[in-house]
């Protein structure tokens, strides 16, 4: 549910006189669940109570750290006549909670001030029992599970609140670790219990590898020991058990990210946000679009961490603003930056992994645990930077030229891409806010576009994505495969170079993924071997046969195309350039073979031109006949056999031999 959902339900719940029961918002560590409170239900609440004579009073309290009912029902107490005796004053209107961690009421003999208000408690809390005359409340209690208080204890305390009291109990947890703090208590003894027969604990080890050693298989790493320690001994199935008869309605949070940063960025009525004003934060708010995309790619909803990037990415674009602000290439520049900089602030918060995928044009080329569709270049300087604090100024701007220097190369051959005009996958994208026959309706209406041409390639994954998912949700009866023939027509007919651009895909299970690979690889295919043909032509026309300098000039203009392609030999004609070879004099051979080295010149070429092993042996096979190939003189025999050695080597690099070694 959105922030507006659950403000609905809260506000609808708190006018119900006859809801006599408790709700949980369910939300994830760091979703915003008290940032959601402070800043959008303690007003709601306020303003539902403003002009009543017998106003409900709005008490919030933390649970985190509270050990037993007689500790809760004091701050409980305390938080309630604080509010009683400052009612009317703006602040508590605006609904400034008391904080728990200070206000807490720590032994019997207690007295505190807040504004011109001070009190000491000390006789009052000698009987807990006058609780009871603190009728009428709406009570926030958050982080339930960091509370130390058995749950059904806790459980029978607010129940006694809601039939007793009259009052209206919100929670905030995130349900699927309520009860868990408990299997952290007397955490020793719980260990040696698990480990009974002589168990040892280990560093982590794969299932192959255990099924190989013996040893292992009597062994528990830390992190399965952590996880068995937490199933047997948490109280969640306690709460699983009773939760029914207190909750009567769960909101689970879902918070949109856009909105989230929107609101961290540019502040609401009572939050600042967290940039202040200036360069960095209209950046922020300009690319708020960009940012939460990079925090979707990454499966991250989570308001610490991006808090976290907030605060750290400053530096970085302070300093990359001083230096490279007058680069055309800016914007590119910033932006890789930003999106690398995402990804390791929260694999570092998530203890995810930054996976290596390749090394290319002195770069290493990175995808995120679990995220194997999608590639970044890693900056060390960044992974530095996180580590130490200490943010690299030469480094930075070395990077920075790197990445002109690549959009210098992309800009030679990057043609104007073909835009998307249907708008029924747009509206789709907000599905959550739609009903059923809306849904039903624009999916129509997107099939329709698809058949009209409306859809740029980039797009296609996409919406056979969502017709799936639709599909498993019960909303699209149709058959996605006659989506998928419509897809193929298309592509066949297509006269645009259409590159696949599309935001990686997770999937829930591997019966997902097969279903969606079955249905998309074939498209994919087709894709390829169209910019293939299309390709074909425009090299053609470009005039690179002419002679080798035009051959060798467009090898280096064009290596990273033919790198991100991972073929170089599918686009180039083998009959063109033997003949190419036979017409150009010794330098020109030698200038050939330094096309080659230009486009297999990396170390781990077996990482990206596997596709091209068969066309390389063949061209070593032409090359090797001296009918097909002109050496009548021994410089030129030895200029072939180079050109032939650089190509074997090459082949060598791809695993397997040469026809001349």
């Amino acid at each position: 549910m959105t922030s507006k959902e659950i403000v609905d339900a809260v506000t609808s719940y708190v006018r119900d006189e006859n809801a006599k029961y408790a709700i949980l918002i369910d939300g994830a560590w760091g979703s915003g669940k008290t940032f959601l409170y402070e800043n959008d239900l303690c007003d709601a609440i306020s303003d539902i109570e403003i002009g009543k004579n017998d106003r409900k009073a709005n008490v919030y309290i933390s649970l985190y750290g509270v050990s037993s009912i007689e500790a809760l029902s004091k701050q409980l107490l305390t938080n309630y006549l604080i509010y009683v005796k400052a009612n009317g004053n703006e602040m508590v209107k605006k609904g400034v909670k008391p904080v728990a961690g200070i206000l807490g009421v720590v032994s019997k003999a207690f007295s505190f001030s807040i504004g011109s208000f001070s009190a000491d408690f000390s006789e009052i809390l000698q009987d807990i029992s006058g609780l009871l005359e603190a009728k009428n409340m709406v009570v926030c209690f958050d982080d339930l599970e960091r509370c130390s208080i058995p749950i059904n204890e806790f459980f029978g305390y607010v129940n006694n609140l809601i039939e007793h009291c009259n009052c209206k109990v919100l929670i905030l947890a995130d349900e699927n670790n309520i009860g868990k703090i408990y299997a952290n208590t007397n955490i020793e003894q719980k260990y040696q219990t698990i480990l009974t027969g002589d168990r040892k604990v280990i560093q982590d080890i794969s299932e192959e590898d255990r099924k190989k050693n013996a040893t292992a298989k009597d062994s528990i790493t830390i992190k399965e020991l952590k996880e068995l320690n937490e199933r047997l001994y948490s109280e969640n199935f306690i709460y699983r058990d009773i939760k029914e008869k207190v909750i009567g309605k769960t909101c689970h949070y879902y918070p949109g990210i856009k909105e989230s940063l929107e609101k961290l960025i540019s502040g609401t009525d009572k939050h600042k946000g967290c940039v202040g004003e200036g360069n960095y934060k209209d950046f922020l708010e300009c690319h708020s679009d960009s940012i939460a995309a990079v925090f979707n790619e990454v499966d991250n909803r989570n308001l610490r961490i991006i808090i976290a990037w907030l605060d750290m990415f400053r530096k970085i674009f302070d300093m990359t603003y001083r230096n490279m602000n007058s680069s055309k290439y800016f914007e590119n520049i910033i932006a890789d930056f930003m999106r690398y900089s995402i990804w390791v602030i929260v694999s570092s918060k998530k203890n995810k992994k930054i996976i290596k995928s390749a090394y290319y044009g002195n770069s290493d080329y990175v995808y995120f645990e679990g995220h194997e569709y999608t590639h970044t270049i890693r900056y060390y300087f960044i992974d530095k930077y996180i580590r130490s604090d200490y943010l690299d100024e030469v480094d930075l701007v070395r990077a920075s030229r790197s990445i002109e220097a690549r959009c210098e190369r992309e800009k030679l051959y990057n043609k104007e891409q073909v835009q998307s005009t249907g708008v029924a996958y747009s509206e789709l994208k907000n599905w959550r806010y739609m009903e059923d026959d809306n849904i039903r309706e624009s999916i129509q209406k997107m099939i329709l576009e698809l058949k009209e041409d409306k859809y740029a390639y980039p797009a296609y994954s996409n919406i056979i994505e969502l017709l799936l998912f639709f599909n498993k949700l019960g909303l699209y009866k149709g058959d996605v495969y006659e989506v998928q023939k419509i897809m193929l027509s298309l592509v066949e007919k297509d006269m645009h170079v259409q590159d696949e651009s599309r935001m990686p895909i997770s999937f829930s299970d591997e019966d997902e993924k097969h279903k969606y690979l079955e249905m998309y690889k074939p498209i994919a295919e087709s894709r390829k071997m169209r910019n293939e043909v299309l390709d074909k032509g425009e090299i053609e026309e470009e005039k690179v046969y002419d002679n080798a300098d035009a051959f060798l000039q467009h090898c280096h203009k064009r290596e990273d195309y033919y790198c991100t392609r991972k073929s170089f030999m599918e686009y180039i004609d083998i009959e063109k350039v033997i003949k190419l070879i036979n017409s150009s004099d010794l330098e020109g051979i030698y200038k050939i073979a330094d096309a080659f080295n230009v486009i297999y010149y990396m170390g781990n070429v077996k990482d990206f031109y596997m596709n091209d092993i068969e066309g390389l042996q063949l061209l070593a096979e032409r090359l090797n006949n001296q009918e097909d190939v002109i050496a009548e003189s021994i410089t030129r025999k030895y200029a072939i056999e180079y050109l032939l050695s650089q190509i074997n080597k090459t082949l060598i690099g791809l695993g397997v031999g040469g026809e001349n070694d």
